[in-house]
């Protein structure tokens, strides 16, 4: 089957058991599925409060916005100079938190997460942590054991190479146990050893009841999390880029990416551009070593907005244009090289753009 598959690939790459991981649709779908879990599992309520930083996807706060309903108190950190800082997360998070969601690598600016470093301060009270993992998976190191991260949630496309419409919902082991899904579906029933794909639906047995025949329990894996049917194509697609990343090494890929975005971020600063991306770990921030994408200003929003314009679709293949990028007011240009780009890809780049500017 190809799910099981995906997940094999999926867990290798995220550091993961394949137990631990549901096929989903979206990253959007995956964060509602944690958000409703929770408030199925013990119901929100007036006093609780969520944590996520103003440096999100604006998935992450919508998503959050339903929860205003119960009167839970949605706590944001402001970044520093695009840096979410360690005393900040510490101060935000209280006893009454009930999870602290955080992107791991910025969609801006390339902030990328020490996870486990927030893991670290959420777990000493209490609180789960959800990672959106889509900006960096395929393209750095993940360990979500090693992390020991709660939740994570990502998607099949951008860094990891694959289609759109698939993605993993990652839950740690012991909350798979622990856990009802606030989704249910038939298909995800435990009916016992042996019991697989068509077997778990009956409909050609006489004594088939639509309550009855489904009255199981659901398996002590992430796989009773499943939105029921997944798109075939898609995961398939998905499966294939999977093992292709897991083949060529994702210590190799990462070595490359930081390679070809140092390189980039050299460039850039050479013909008088400035870099917004974060280099290195920080003693008072908890990001982690810098990611391949890169976001640098010219130091005008207006010639930014006007290069990137005219940059877009031009020298560097295989990988999409710049887009400008602004989160709590820290952006600018962004540019995302992979590891199957070339350092002639970006002097084409950077040449074109001193072009513009001077």
């Amino acid at each position: 089957e190809k799910d099981p598959l995906a997940r094999e690939e999926g867990a290798k790459l995220v550091g993961a058991s394949p137990d631990e991981l549901c096929i989903i649709s979206r990253v959007v779908q995956g964060l509602n599925m944690i958000k409703d879990t929770l408030g199925y599992n013990d119901p929100w309520k007036k006093g609780d409060n969520v944590v996520m930083t103003d440096q999100a996807y604006p998935s992450t706060g919508h998503t959050l916005l339903a929860l205003k309903r119960h009167g839970v108190e949605l706590r944001v950190i402001k970044h520093k100079n695009g840096r979410i800082m360690r005393e900040d997360m510490e101060k935000a998070i209280d006893e009454n938190t009930r999870i602290v969601i955080i992107n791991r690598t910025s969609v801006g600016s390339g902030f990328t997460y020490d996870v486990k470093q927030v893991c670290e301060i959420a777990h000493e009270k209490n609180t789960y942590v959800l990672d959106d993992a889509v900006q960096t998976i395929g393209s750095k190191v993940v360990d979500l054991h090693d992390d020991n991260v709660d939740f994570m949630v990502t998607g099949s496309y951008k860094w990891q190479c694959g289609p759109p419409e698939a993605g993993f919902l990652y839950v740690k082991q012991s909350l798979c146990e622990e856990l009802l899904p606030s989704f249910w579906s038939y298909i995800n029933v435990d009916k016992g050893p042996g019991i697989t794909g068509f077997d778990k639906f009956p409909f050609g047995v006489v004594d088939h009841d639509s309550v009855k025949s489904y009255d199981y329990p659901f398996p002590p894996t992430a796989q009773r999390f499943e939105p029921g049917t997944t798109a075939t194509d898609e995961i398939w697609a998905w499966h294939a880029s999977l093992k292709w990343l897991n083949e060529l090494g994702k210590e190799n890929i990462e070595r490359r990416n930081i390679t070809l975005g140092l390189y980039l971020s050299e460039e850039l600063e050479g013909i008088g551009c400035t870099v917004k991306t974060p280099w290195d770990p920080e003693p008072d921030a908890l990001n982690t070593h810098r990611h391949a994408l890169t976001m640098y200003t010219t130091g005008s929003d207006e010639l930014d907005r006007k290069t990137t314009a005219q940059l877009r679709g031009r020298p560097i293949k295989h990988v999409r244009g710049p887009t400008m990028k602004y989160q709590a007011g820290y952006g600018g240009v962004r540019v995302s090289p992979h590891f199957y780009n070339t350092e002639e890809e970006i002097d084409l780049f950077v040449a074109y753009l001193k072009k513009l500017l001077s």
